[in-house]
């Protein structure tokens, strides 16, 4: 190779490089412009009406309510809350949100869900009843709610307050059911420190 061609070469390779990342660059601001265009509709959710509030049937024999809050904006997308609770123990294990979804995908993932629990109405006031009522409950046992809350906890404002009856934890007692993603001694361990080694029941993972 001549040394015209190797100083041509590196030239292509040093303009390639430079294309690359202004690609990244322009990914990177486009993907952030887009991450704040929904946290803006979110942080905005109360504006928007009400679509649908959803739970499974099951939620207070099981312990667990799986509940979808949505509202609709003009453009016939949707404001989605989705809430994860455990009622027995541990508040809030698990939720997020989104803006600007499609109606289609949001029956998918309401499909995705029934095929294990049946999903009923519930009104939007005893939604967010049980979440916050259950966050509340858990924290004086030492738990906090999963950290994406600090976004998802904008589609529950503006709802009407609720006089639903609820009890939290089992039998006048915590309950701790094992999931299989679950720090099992982290969370024994903050039982026992917060209420007492008599004072919770749990049942272990399988393994």
């Amino acid at each position: 190779m001549t040394e015209y061609q190797k100083r041509r070469q590196k030239a292509q390779l040093k303009k390639r490089r430079k294309e690359k990342e202004r690609r990244k660059k322009k990914s990177r601001s486009s993907s952030y412009y887009e991450y704040a265009q929904i946290a803006y509709l979110i942080k905005n959710a109360k504006n928007y009406p009400i679509f649908e509030c959803i739970i499974n049937a099951d939620w207070q024999d099981k312990g667990m309510a799986h509940i979808f809050l949505t509202r609709k904006q003009p453009n016939n997308t949707l404001i989605l809350g989705v809430y994860l609770v455990d009622i027995f123990c541990l508040g809030l294990k698990n939720t997020f949100c989104n803006a600007n979804l499609p109606m289609e995908e949001y029956q998918n993932l309401k499909l995705s869900v029934s095929t294990e629990s049946t999903l009923t109405a519930c009104s939007p006031g005893n939604a967010r009843r049980i979440v916050i009522g259950a966050i509340e409950y858990a924290r004086r046992l030492g738990f906090k709610p999963q950290e994406d809350f600090d976004l998802s906890q904008y589609v529950l404002e503006g709802l009407p307050d609720s006089d639903i009856a609820l009890e939290f934890g089992k039998d006048g007692q915590p309950l701790y059911i094992a999931g299989p993603d679950d720090d099992f001694e982290a969370i024994i361990e903050t039982l026992r420190k917060n209420v007492g080694e008599d004072n919770f029941h749990f049942i272990a993972p399988l393994h």
